[in-house]
């Protein structure tokens, strides 16, 4: 104990203060590494730093020891940077050649690894492949970061299989706005009017409630005020917000005259059905569940309910099911040209 205490009386401070993060570094599994040019303060990766590679890949700071061989097959941006006279004038780790990812890539170290997980068949991107694992891939692939040409097609195509292109696929996609930026920042059209929908449907953005349509109708005034959840609280930029917002104004415009006129038949004491029950079990519904605001939902509700029992004819239902399902293709295509997509697709 005295030995100690003349030891700290007489090193400095900072010596045992380094000593100390050296040694809670090494307890929690994260080994510092020097270069050959006495760089001190990387972290050496405790699952890719393979004993037996022959490229030290270093991003933020984070050392991967992998084949060279592996990167340089599939990436050529990988094979310029490591080609020619690289061996020679590269710095060296561990014995190795070092390449430091330039900044201006943007390469995240985690993202790297998750791109080494597919290449080194530890986790290979397949088709129940999570999004975060997807988006990494899709990122690091990329022509702005390492460029693998033919992963990022694959990935692309990951991407698109996670998100419906069918208007009357209606289920939950996971983290929408985090999918929707990454395809708007990497040019996957095929999925963002689905995005956007699910979005700009279901962020509790503002409209104009229509008034005057119907004498007598309005939205319920004992409704509770909606509360945003979890789920509904979406992480956008302010131009994707914008949009969204835009988008919902457009399709409140489009399908309030649609909800709020009464459906007509061939027959007519159908039509007298219709009339009688449009307001009970369509309208009123619609409007104390934001039906309004989500035409594609509530066109499937009129469509699934038991008109037959109502008393309108199997031939009327038939006709005007089909009518229905027409008008959610309507939609549908509509929201290229309200998103700006139809060019681009």
């Amino acid at each position: 104990m005295y030995a100690a205490t003349f030891w700290r009386r007489l090193l400095p401070r900072s010596l045992f203060t380094l000593t100390s993060l050296s040694a809670a570094n090494m307890a929690n599994g994260i080994v510092p590494s020097r270069t050959e040019d006495g760089e001190v303060g990387l972290r050496r990766h405790p699952k890719y730093w393979l004993e037996d590679g022959s490229l030290v890949v270093r991003t933020q700071g984070d050392l991967f020891k992998v084949h060279r061989t592996i990167l340089q097959r599939h990436s050529p941006v990988l094979s310029s940077l490591t080609g020619g006279t690289f061996q020679e004038e590269a710095g060296r780790t561990d014995g190795c050649p070092t390449l430091h990812l330039p900044d201006e890539l943007g390469v995240d170290s985690a993202d790297f690894e998750t791109l080494l997980e597919h290449l080194y068949h530890d986790f290979p991107l397949g088709p129940d492949a999570s999004f975060p694992r997807v988006a990494s891939i899709l990122r690091t692939s990329s022509k702005r970061q390492l460029d693998f040409p033919l992963l990022h097609e694959l990935t692309r195509q990951r991407l698109e299989s996670m998100v419906p292109s069918d208007p009357t696929a209606f289920y939950e996609v996971e983290r929408p706005d985090d999918m929707l930026t990454l395809a708007v920042d990497y040019d996957v059209y095929t999925i963002q009017k689905a995005l956007f929908y699910t979005i700009a449907t279901h962020a509790n953005l503002q409209h104009d409630e229509p008034e005057g349509l119907v004498p007598g109708v309005s939205a319920p005034k004992d409704a509770e005020p909606v509360e945003p959840s979890p789920a509904n609280q979406f992480n956008l930029s302010p131009e994707l917000t914008k949009r969204c917002q835009r988008l919902l104004d457009d399709l409140v415009a489009h399908f309030t005259p649609i909800l709020f006129t009464v459906a007509t038949a061939g027959h007519m004491a159908c039509t007298d059905v219709f009339a009688e029950q449009w307001m009970p079990l369509v309208i009123q519904p619609a409007l104390e569940n934001s039906g309004l605001c989500r035409p594609l939902e509530t066109l499937q509700t009129i469509i699934d309910l038991d008109w037959k029992a109502q008393g309108v004819c199997e031939e009327c239902v038939r006709d005007k099911r089909e009518e229905w399902k027409e008008e959610q293709g309507t939609v549908w295509e509509k929201m290229n040209g309200w998103l700006g997509l139809s060019e681009k697709q």
